[in-house]
């Protein structure tokens, strides 16, 4: 039985013998340093379109950097001079003037198709109602899509929401035309949102869009729900967080009980057999083998939060080590959307209401499918919000960029505000040996900087301060 269906566009282009959109381009090559050369076609019929969200690469992306840059990862080896290291350990300049932010591009280039979807697909002719529903769909399922992408981007390059300056701070260059040929500048945060908002609204508000897509890499209403409840969290807007993350849950509520699995769910054919999945998006990284020879390592603070019978760290951390599971020689992260995000999301809500018993149940409902045993959390109206974060942390680990974002809004809390460390441990004991940097709370080495080479391209652009 087929789980999902996907569809290399280069495949596509072969099949159909679509125009390649030169101009596009040329001009995106030189405002953004993408070069979209297998992704950007002329699709003429509604199966063209369909066609195109069929794509893997709509399913994947690149955002280890988030999560290198959070207190989840730990690299023994630090000697190695290049923009993993960098990152890690939040130097001024993360990228040589030559290297390219593969993460930054490829996210990009997978927007610049989607904006041909919504662009282009409105305009042709169609042969029956039939077809303008399909239509309906495909549009809807691309603004889910951008916003995710979009969301991923803001948060990664730009401060968080709730720092009380999204009018003004910069997130990412908001492009949503395809034809776009003037050097676009960076859009500020509460532009980038409010674009967000509007393309998950649209699309929840579209009567054809099913409550599940056909398969883990098309979205339904449970996953524009959740993102949408995720973004209304990331802003602060609690009320609406919570109706949007019940609207998910009433959708899809079951849970992925880790006592009958064998491996830890990251691929795309392992979050098909997954019931918890709304939306699957994956993480792929080879480049760092060949820099540091292996997998990445869980921080030990997070190593140690865990249980003796948490089957989390079980099977992302095999074997009684601190090496992150790989897939295939490369390392594989799972990105997706799904029932227990929009259960951390609702538990933090009502947390913050103060409503002590229901997020402790949520909380121990999770843990419940996670343990071994049974270990249920109590807690109070005091610790109860550090006690969601620390248990949503274990629950994502490496999840693109969570919990760095997460830290984000939590220095704006000075009970929840942490200063990061990098140390250097013993091989052998674990002991640590010395201090190698540090990150206070709110500092501007939150934001990632955008490589010279982009702004190079694009002077309009203005870097971050670091």
């Amino acid at each position: 039985m087929q789980l999902f269906k996907i569809t290399d566009m280069k495949t596509n282009l072969i099949k159909y013998g679509l125009l390649i959109f030169s101009c596009l381009l040329i001009s995106c090559k030189k405002f953004l340093d993408i070069n979209p050369s297998t992704t950007i076609v002329n699709p003429s019929t509604i199966k063209d379109f369909e066609e195109m969200l069929n794509s893997q690469q709509l399913a994947e992306c690149n955002f280890f950097y988030a999560d290198l840059t959070s207190d989840n990862s730990f690299i023994d080896d630090t000697t190695r001079i290049n923009s993993y290291k960098n990152a890690y350990l939040w130097e001024k300049d993360i990228w040589l003037p030559s290297d390219n932010d593969q993460p930054y591009n490829d996210v990009y280039e997978r927007i610049l198709q989607l904006n041909i979807v919504l662009d282009k697909l409105p305009t042709i002719k169609l042969n029956n109602s039939e077809d303008e529903g399909r239509r309906r769909v495909i549009l809807a399922q691309a603004k889910i899509h951008r916003a995710w992408f979009y969301f991923q981007l803001s948060n990664f390059y730009g401060t968080d929401y709730t720092s009380g300056t999204s009018a003004s701070s910069l997130a990412v260059p908001l492009i949503l035309v395809p034809g776009q040929v003037e050097r676009p500048k960076r859009a500020t945060v509460k532009e980038v949102y409010d674009q967000i908002i509007l393309d998950l609204k649209d699309a929840i508000a579209t009567k054809e869009l099913p409550a599940m897509g056909v398969d883990i890499i098309h979205p339904g209403l449970a996953a524009a729900h959740v993102l949408l409840a995720r973004t209304y969290l990331y802003m602060g807007d609690y009320d609406n967080a919570l109706k949007e993350a019940e609207n998910g849950l009433a959708i899809k509520k079951e849970l992925l009980n880790y006592k009958d699995v064998k491996s830890y769910p990251v691929t795309l054919l392992e979050q098909a057999k997954n019931p918890e999945v709304m939306l699957a998006k994956v993480g792929i990284d080879e480049d760092y083998y060949r820099y540091f020879g292996g997998f990445i390592r869980g921080d030990y603070e997070l190593l140690e939060s865990f249980g003796w019978n948490d089957k989390r760290k079980e099977l992302a951390f095999p074997n009684y080590s601190n090496l992150f599971l790989g897939r295939e020689g490369k390392m594989t992260f799972n990105y997706s959307i799904g029932v227990p995000e929009a259960m951390f999301i609702k538990a933090e809500c009502l947390a913050r209401k103060g409503q002590v018993d229901a997020a402790l149940a949520l909380l121990n409902e999770i843990r419940a499918n996670r343990l071994s045993g049974t270990d249920n959390l109590s807690s109070n109206v005091n610790d109860i919000l550090p006690l969601v974060f620390s248990e949503k942390r274990k629950e994502f680990i490496f999840h693109g960029g969570i919990r760095l974002f997460d830290l984000k809004r939590m220095n704006r809390d000075p009970k929840l505000a942490k200063t990061l460390k990098r140390v250097q441990r013993d091989q052998w004991s674990g002991e640590i040996e010395k201090e190698l940097a540090e990150l206070v709370p709110n500092s501007p080495r939150y934001l990632m900087q955008i490589a010279p080479r982009i702004i190079q391209n694009n002077p309009a652009i203005i870097p971050n301060p670091r």
